[in-house]
């Protein structure tokens, strides 16, 4: 402990910037490898019971669906005439005639089944016609013997047994693994037994039914096996005990409709798994993931944060040594410099080093204190400028009314001498200036805020020819508000002057003012330049901010109409601009509506 604190600045900041940087990453790499652990371990568990739940229930559902068909098959009328017709002393052309009865219903029902391999009716006397869709239709007098027979006596009638994969081999000679459907037939509607019936299908069926789909990475790992009730594998995925009587495998049963999970030992492996028992088909469909899974996702994640870890520390502790370098050295010059500022000593400079970091720091700083000196020398004489300037131009102001009567002389003259268009512009100019030079301070109607844009564009479009046009579009009814003089205009003039300043034909401005709610709504849109996001957000800035005052290149007009705004009716109402490049841009006025002449006060709010 001495020792540090014996050491360099330099060497301690190094040591507690490396520190603290390395117990963070730590503990933040610890953090994660457990929440990343037990996330994984979670989302394994979550999809084995998904998996189990929604294969259970799809296999439900088929076999409901082959329930379905049986009841059909049995209940057809040539079914039931036939068996329940059947003598054991029938002749041998008898029963080929039931066979060719049976065959078009049997081919109808079952061949658009791709899974059913084959159908057989039993008749009480043990006779059965066997329909197999890869051969034909026989007939056996072999009588059926299995466990299965017996056991149709003790369920009710209208129920069916599903019995377990076992190899059969077809008419063609080719074998195949199905699972069974089996039944009674009744009569009806006296329900009297008639027969049996055994429908096979191909356990293939499983394939497509539990099909596995976005878990590639998973799917190594994964098994699905659905066991009987006696445990003997109805099917397995992988296709390694598809058919065994018991492979080992032992799930806890559930009668819930929530799946049982947990982890499970079979085969010298540990597994999560899921289970749903079905009451249905009385079959268990299990869903494991072997542990194998677990653990490389877990050397994934701790190879990542390892990776990032070693990266992070290194590039820390990089750059920890060369901060504390750059920054202990001159870090007390500069202190003791700043303190002389401080004081006011605005003329001593620091002296370069020659170190390429630190001499541009010296020159900004350096740079800095010529700024404020020159700033300070310059808000003086500039201060002395403006007093001199307002000065001379309160001795330089003509006569309003000289100036009007001037251009009233020039009108009449160009109209004796027939110059039309040089006396609609004196005309117009005089009535401007009439306008303009008379109560400043006051509010007036809106219709003479219109008048004078009028006299403005008539004197731009002699100007400017057809470059231009303005629209207008103004509610009816609100030419009597009041509205401060000479707040509309400018933003015509601005419009004119940057909107439209490259624009060489076709060019419109666009004036709508609306009334809405309580306030006066202008709109001054042109179809010009445009601007970009970046200065639109910049200006709108501006705009928005109290005691602000945009750059003169956007518009002198503009940045007294914002001014004036604030002054008469404070920082509720002003102007907001929308714009898109090359489409043009629109100034919006918010005003409010006033039907009567009022004193304006600065800075109402």
């Amino acid at each position: 402990m001495h020792r540090f604190r014996a050491a360099s600045i330099r060497t301690k900041m190094f040591v507690i910037f490396a520190s603290a940087y390395i117990i963070v990453i730590s503990l933040v790499g610890f953090i994660m490898y457990v929440s990343n652990v037990n996330e994984m371990k979670d989302q394994a568990q979550s999809l084995s019971k998904v998996l189990s739940t929604q294969f259970s229930r799809t296999i439900d559902l088929y076999f409901n669906d082959i329930e379905r068909l049986s009841t059909g098959i049995f209940t057809d009328n040539t079914v039931q005439e036939n068996l329940g017709n059947y003598d054991q002393t029938n002749s041998l052309f008898q029963d080929i005639n039931i066979r060719n009865n049976l065959y078009p219903h049997l081919f109808s029902q079952a061949y658009p089944r791709r899974d059913i391999e084959r159908v057989i009716m039993y008749t009480n006397s043990g006779t059965s016609f066997i329909y197999d869709k890869r051969g034909d239709m026989e007939i056996s007098y072999e009588k059926e013997t299995a466990k299965w027979s017996e056991s149709l006596y003790d369920i009710p009638k209208h129920e069916f047994l599903i019995l377990p994969t076992t190899e059969i081999e077809l008419l063609s000679g080719e074998k195949a693994q199905v699972v069974s459907l089996v039944r009674h037939i009744y009569t009806i509607p006296q329900r009297e037994k008639i027969g049996s019936m055994k429908i096979d299908i191909n356990v293939n069926v499983f394939d497509r039914l539990l099909e596995l789909e976005n878990v590639e990475e998973l799917e190594e790992y994964l098994k699905v096996i659905v066991l009987g009730p006696n445990k003997s594998v109805i099917y397995d995925q992988q296709r390694q005990y598809t058919g065994a009587s018991d492979i080992g495998l032992d799930v806890s049963i559930s009668k819930e409709e929530e799946p049982l999970d947990g982890t499970l030992s079979w085969q010298d492996k540990q597994y999560l798994y899921a289970n749903r028992h079905s009451e249905y088909t009385s079959w268990d469909t299990a869903v494991l993931i072997d542990n194998e899974f677990i653990i490389y996702e877990r050397n994934q994640i701790i190879l990542f944060i390892a990776v990032t870890g070693a990266a992070a520390v290194a590039i820390i502790a990089i750059i920890s040594y060369f901060l504390s370098h750059q920054i202990a050295k001159p870090l007390m010059n500069m202190i003791e410099r700043m303190k002389r500022v401080e004081r006011g000593d605005l003329h001593d400079r620091m002296e370069l080093t020659g170190n390429s970091d630190m001499d541009l720091f010296t020159r900004v700083y350096n740079n800095m204190l010529d700024s404020i000196n020159k700033l300070i020398s310059e808000v003086y004489e500039s201060s002395i400028t403006e007093k001199n300037a307002k000065i001379a131009a309160l001795q330089s102001q003509i006569n309003p009314h000289f100036l009007y009567n001037t251009l009233n002389t020039m009108k009449s003259i160009s109209r004796i001498r027939g110059v039309e268009e040089v006396a609609e512009i004196s005309e117009s100019l005089a009535d401007l200036f009439k306008y303009s030079m008379k109560d400043l301070d006051k509010l007036v109607p809106l219709k003479e805020e219109l008048k004078h844009i009028e006299n403005y564009m008539n004197i731009q479009q002699h100007r400017f020819q057809d470059r231009f046009v303005l629209k207008s579009e103004i509610d009816t009814n609100i030419e009597h508000s009041f509205i401060p003089k000479l707040i509309i205009q400018p933003l015509i003039e601005n419009a004119i002057n940057h909107g439209l300043a490259d624009v060489k034909s076709g060019g419109i401005v666009h004036l709508k003012i609306r009334k809405k709610d309580n306030n006066l709504m202008v709109y001054v849109q042109d179809n010009g330049a445009g601007m970009t996001k970046e200065k639109l957000e910049e200006i709108n800035s501006s705009i928005s901010k109290k005691n602000t005052t945009l750059d003169p290149k956007e518009g002198v007009g503009l940045n007294n109409v914002i001014q004036r705004i604030r002054l008469i009716y404070g920082h509720r109402y002003g102007v907001n601009i929308e714009s898109y490049k090359d489409e043009g841009t629109t100034v919006i006025l918010n005003l409010p509506y006033k039907e009567e002449q009022f004193t304006p006060r600065e800075g109402t709010e």
